[in-house]
């Protein structure tokens, strides 16, 4: 079974175009949004690429679309989303889900 490109938890980043300024702030464009977005950004320059740092919230398989949690929560294509760091801490953990290769670890009562 092959790893999705991307996960929950993924840590990645989506590029943005700045194509207005008004005063200290600027008006974004992700490349594969039809939303525009503003943030406040002192030094960047019309028609400049902004790279912008997220976690993956969802990942829709079918549609090739990732939600990152940037600027709020945004949904790209898949394909446009770069790859910073797994989230390696999930895969110690275990799973739910039957036939799981690392089930889950019943809990022990205390006490």
């Amino acid at each position: 079974m092959n790893r999705p490109a991307v996960e929950i938890g993924d840590r990645v980043a989506v590029i943005a175009t700045v194509v207005e300024r008004i005063e200290d702030r600027v008006t974004l464009k992700l490349e594969s949004d039809s939303h525009r977005y503003s943030i406040v950004e002192p030094n960047a320059k019309v028609g400049e690429k902004i790279r912008l740092e997220g976690d993956v919230v969802h990942v829709d398989e079918d549609l090739e679309r990732t939600t990152v949690q940037v600027l709020g929560r945004v949904t790209v294509d898949t394909k446009s989303v770069e790859m910073i760091t797994r989230r390696c801490d999930l895969d110690h953990i275990g799973s739910n889900v039957p036939g799981h290769p690392r089930p889950r670890t019943p809990p022990t009562p205390h006490g």
